[in-house]
C-alpha cells in the first residue's frame, strides 16, 4: 500500500508542477489554505448542542456547535497544527469537559476515550492542560507521543483488538447503536457506571505514564461491548447474504458518509438494479469511460442522496463506491471479504504502467509514464490515498493560492481526480484542472 502511495502520488505531483501550477502566482503569498477540522463528539450518545472550543499553535481560536448527531467542523484558514480540542455544556453534565488534539486536517472526535488518551499524552487532567496551553505544551504533541498515549489507554482498559485498527481519534464514527466506535464508548459508559466509578476517577490514573485501568474494567468493558444487540462488529449492516445476495465490506468512511468503516451490508446487483437494505435502485447510467473486463454503472437514490457506482469484473460484483447525490463527494467503498484476492489488486501489484494525463483550462497534455506501479485495487484505495495525502493538497502552497480536490473515482483501470488552483495574488484567478490516471 504504501509503495501505491509513494508511486502515484509523487508522479500527480510531479505533473501539476510539469505544466506551471508551482508557477502561476508569480510570487509568494502569506494566504493559507482553506480547510476544515471536524467528527464526532460522543459519550456512546451524541453531545448535542456542545460547545467545541480549537485552540491551535498558532492562529486565533476557534469554536463550534454540535449538531444533534454530534457533529461539529471549524474552518482552518490562518491555523497552524497542532491543534487541541475540548466539548463542554450540550447535554453534557454541568462542568463535565472532554478533549482531543489534532496533527492534520479532517477528523478530530471528542469521547471520553479520546480524553483519557490526552491526559496519558500530557499526564495532566485535559482541562487543566487546555487551559494553560502554550508553545511548549504543543511542542508535545507529536504522532509518536500520541500514539503511544492512544495504545497505552486502549490496552489498559481491553479495547484494542475491539478497535479493530480504527482510531477513536481520526476515524470517522456515527454516534449510533452498532457503529463499532460508539458501541466501544457506549461499554466503557456502562462498565463504569455499573463498577460505581466516573470518568474524572478514571482520568485520574490515566495521566500517570503507567497507566492501569482499575481491577476488573477491562473485563467489564469487553463483557458490555459484547452483550451490545449488533456485537460491535458490523457498524450495523448485515453479516450474511441469503439467495444470490453478496457480503461487502465498507471502508474509508469520510465526513457525512452514510456508512461507517467496517460496516456490511447484503447487496444483490446487476447492470440494471440494485437492492440492499429493503430499498431496489433502477435506472442506472454506464460509466462509458470503464475498460474490459470491467464495466460500472451509478444508481441514484435520490431520497437518501446518494449515489451508488457498481463495478463489474467480468460479469462478477467487484465493488460499489458510495458517493452524495451530486457525485461530488467520495464516501468511501464496498468491497466483498475476499476481494483482496482477485481483481486488479493483489496479482498485479508493481506490474503496472502508470499513464497521467493532465488537462488545465481545457488543455489536455500527458504528462509522464512510469513503468511497473501497483494499480489499486479500489475507488477507497485510490481516493482515500490522494485525500488523505497533505502534499498533493498543499500544492497549492506552492503556486501562491489553494488547491482544492473537487471530485475523485476510480474505476476499472482508470482514475480521475477534479481539482481547482485558486490564485489571489498578483492577481485574481481560478484554474480548473482534471488529471487521470490509466493503469495498463
Amino acid at each position: 500500500m504504501l509503495a501505491l502511495r509513494t508511486s502515484f502520488l509523487a508522479l500527480s505531483s510531479a505533473a501539476f508542477i510539469a505544466l506551471g501550477l508551482a508557477g502561476c502566482g508569480g510570487g509568494s503569498s502569506s494566504d493559507s489554505m482553506s480547510a476544515t477540522l471536524g467528527g464526532t463528539a460522543a459519550t456512546g450518545a451524541p453531545i448535542i448542542g456542545g460547545t467545541v472550543n480549537v485552540t491551535c499553535a498558532g492562529g486565533s481560536a476557534l469554536s463550534a456547535i454540535t449538531a444533534a448527531n454530534g457533529s461539529w467542523q471549524v474552518t482552518m484558514t490562518g491555523q497552524t497544527l497542532p491543534c487541541a480540542v475540548q466539548v463542554s455544556g450540550g447535554n453534557l453534565t454541568s462542568g463535565q469537559t472532554y478533549h482531543a488534539v489534532a496533527l492534520q486536517l479532517g477528523t478530530v472526535n471528542i469521547s471520553p476515550l479520546t480524553d483519557l488518551t490526552v491526559a496519558n499524552l500530557t499526564g495532566m487532567t485535559p482541562s487543566a492542560w487546555f487551559g494553560g496551553l502554550n508553545a511548549s505544551a504543543f511542542q508535545a504533541v507529536t504522532s509518536s507521543a500520541v500514539n503511544n498515549a492512544l495504545n497505552k489507554v486502549s490496552a489498559a482498559l481491553g479495547v484494542s483488538s475491539m478497535l479493530n485498527g480504527l482510531n477513536p481519534m481520526t476515524s470517522t464514527f456515527t454516534a449510533a447503536p452498532g457503529d463499532r466506535i460508539d458501541d466501544i464508548l457506549s461499554a466503557m459508559k456502562a462498565a463504569i457506571a455499573n463498577a460505581g466509578m466516573t470518568h474524572s476517577m478514571i482520568l485520574s490514573s490515566a495521566s500517570s505514564v503507567s497507566f492501569a485501568a482499575p481491577n476488573g474494567l477491562s473485563t467489564a468493558i469487553m463483557t458490555a461491548f459484547a452483550s451490545t444487540t449488533t456485537g460491535g462488529g458490523t457498524g450495523g449492516g448485515t453479516t450474511t447474504c441469503s439467495g444470490s445476495g453478496t457480503t461487502m465490506i465498507f471502508t474509508s468512511g469520510a465526513s457525512g458518509s452514510p456508512y461507517t468503516t467496517g460496516q456490511q451490508v447484503c447487496f444483490t446487483a446487476s447492470a440494471t438494479s440494485l437492492a440492499f437494505s429493503g430499498k431496489t435502485l433502477t435506472g442506472p447510467a454506464a460509466n462509458a469511460q470503464v475498460q474490459t473486463p470491467y464495466s460500472a454503472y451509478t444508481f441514484s437514490d435520490t431520497a437518501a442522496g446518494v449515489q451508488y457506482e457498481v463495478v463489474f469484473n467480468s460479469g462478477a460484483l467487484y465493488e460499489i463506491n458510495v458517493l452524495n447525490g451530486t457525485g461530488a463527494t467520495f464516501y468511501g467503498g464496498f468491497q466483498p471479504p475476499a476481494s483482496g484476492s482477485s481483481g486488479t489488486g493483489g496479482s498485479t501489484a508493481g506490474s503496472s504502467t502508470l499513464t497521467v494525463n493532465v488537462t488545465v483550462s481545457g488543455i489536455t497534455s500527458v504528462a509522464a509514464t512510469v513503468a511497473n506501479v501497483p494499480m489499486p485495487t479500489s475507488q477507497a484505495e485510490f481516493c482515500g490515498a490522494i485525500q488523505s495525502d497533505s502534499t498533493f493538497t498543499q500544492i497549492g502552497t506552492g503556486a501562491g493560492g489553494t488547491l482544492t480536490i473537487n471530485s475523485c473515482s476510480f474505476s476499472g483501470k482508470v482514475g480521475t481526480i477534479s481539482a481547482t488552483l485558486t490564485i489571489t495574488s498578483p492577481v485574481s484567478m481560478t484554474i480548473p484542472y482534471t488529471v487521470t490516471y490509466t493503469y495498463n
